[in-house]
């Protein structure tokens, strides 16, 4: 065979067996990747867990509890609320301005935009009336009753939370506004209640008296504290003394527009234009502090237990004041109800806003503000009484002994100042004469020229606030509890 032949022949074959062995290589390397089910090994599959913590629940409160005591007893209260619900974060908005002067414009400006916070602070009454008729809030009927509230409350109070056959709000406390808060150093040392007897008793004449004294056997301090800087504690001295002067009855029949208001002889009138009298008297005669319209209610308050003035009549959230700042009862500061037969009431209570965005938390609030346990220890700082009977503190004062029995006891009317009993335009209204009358006899003005100028505003305010047609259907006796 020639050797081109054999060498073509043998290039062929060996080709063919290198590919032949590519192959068959090919094939084993693809076999042994393949596991045989006798030998499988399987190794735990590896799983990632995200824990997401769910979002916190919040309760947005609206309050103006920022004064000496106060703002402690609202910080107890947020300590057992955070106890019982410690998963729901307060967002607390605090509102600086006594009596609630100031938030009431925001709360009403959050409301009227639809966004609402989960509850605020409102006072009982025709305060919380006005947030009821005009759509604001929820009932709360399942609260009362799971609180069995209906039992433990006093029916005048009751009357000041239900609407419509309906609960709107929980009361926290009971507050007196009717006080004559007074230092003991300086009565003991003018001989006031041998001269005068007890306060307790005295006509707003006597109180004129009294301060005419004081006035003449030392100079060097005011007879009467007041602070007319945020204009509503004048009005509380109003308040306290047309109560005094004229009865419950003409009180309440003042305040909600149940006379002739047409007409200034109209014995409610004549009794209003009497302590409209009384009062700017005493700023004529330098009866007040003269720094007054500088002064906030808690710095008024200051001026007795310091010595700087001699009396100051206010509501008992003084006692909370006084306690907070370590005056001592007896040396510092007492207090005697004024008159002791009349009860002017006003209570703190929140709710329920429709719509509001967290509701069950609001709930929640609502449970706790009515419970044995908030009740007690908010209103040992706060110097109130709980609004439930079946609370008894242990009171570090003897004001409020007395005035927890007296509660009981003595005829109960609302506050007006205080959001128990008159339209809010009215009050604000009232406000603004009274504070008027004062700064005008001080430049000079005759009394009797600014009282008439007054009452004439007065008056008129009655018919053109609405005061009249706000408690159409009610009857004074609604009001009164008379004992």
């Amino acid at each position: 065979m020639p050797y081109s032949a054999l060498t073509k022949s043998t290039a062929i074959i060996i080709t063919l067996l290198v590919i032949i062995g590519i192959l068959a290589g090919i094939a084993w390397w693809g076999w042994s990747r393949t596991p045989g089910p006798a030998t499988t090994t399987t190794a735990p599959p590896t799983t990632t867990t995200t824990t997401t913590a769910p979002p916190q629940a919040e309760l947005v409160i609206y309050h103006w509890w920022t004064a000496g005591g106060e703002r402690e007893a609202i910080n107890a209260v947020f300590q057992v609320f955070k106890q019982n619900y410690p998963n729901i974060q307060i967002v607390e908005n605090p509102v600086a301005g006594g009596a609630g002067s100031v938030m009431k414009s925001v709360i009403i400006g959050l409301l009227a935009a639809g966004t609402p916070p989960d509850t605020f602070q409102v006072h009982a009454g025709a305060e919380l009336k006005e947030y009821v008729d005009a759509g604001y809030l929820a009932p709360i009927d399942d609260i009362w009753s799971e609180l069995g509230l209906d039992k433990v409350i006093p029916s005048t109070l009751q009357a000041m939370c239900k609407f419509n056959g309906h609960y709107y709000a929980v009361p926290i406390n009971v507050h007196r506004s009717n006080v004559l808060w007074y230092n003991p150093k300086i009565f003991n040392e003018l001989g006031i209640i041998d001269k005068f007897g007890d306060p307790r008793s005295w006509s707003i004449d006597t109180l004129l008296e009294v301060a005419r004294y004081i006035k003449q056997q030392r100079p060097d301090i005011a007879p009467i504290a007041l602070a007319s800087r945020n204009k509503w504690p004048v009005t509380h001295l109003f308040e306290v003394l047309l109560a005094n002067a004229g009865g419950p009855e003409t009180y309440v029949k003042f305040f909600t527009g149940k006379f002739n208001y047409n007409d200034p002889n109209d014995p409610v009138a004549q009794t209003v234009k009497k302590v409209l009298t009384v009062m700017a008297t005493m700023a004529k005669e330098g009866l007040f502090n003269s720094n007054h319209p500088e002064l906030t209610w808690d710095q008024a308050a200051a001026l007795v237990a310091e010595g700087k003035a001699a009396m100051y009549i206010h509501g008992d959230w003084v006692a909370g004041y006084y306690i907070a700042n370590n005056y001592k009862y007896g040396e510092d500061w007492a207090a005697a109800p004024f008159p002791k037969n009349i009860f002017i009431l006003l209570s703190d209570s929140f709710e329920l806003p429709e719509n509001a965005p967290h509701p069950e938390a609001a709930k929640d609030w609502l449970m706790v503000v009515g419970s044995k346990e908030a009740q007690e220890k908010f209103n040992l700082i706060k110097g109130s009484i709980p609004a439930r009977t079946d609370v008894s503190p242990e009171y570090p004062d003897p004001y409020r002994p007395e005035t927890a029995e007296d509660f009981q006891k003595s005829t109960l009317i609302p506050s007006a100042v205080h959001g128990g009993i008159a339209k809010e335009a009215f009050m604000t209204d009232l406000h603004n004469i009274l504070t008027s009358m004062l700064t005008a006899v001080s430049v000079g003005t005759p009394v009797d020229s600014a009282v008439n100028t007054a009452l004439t505003q007065i008056l008129q305010s009655v018919e053109t606030s609405g005061l009249v047609s706000f408690w159409e259907g009610y009857t004074i006796d609604h009001f009164i509890t008379k004992r």
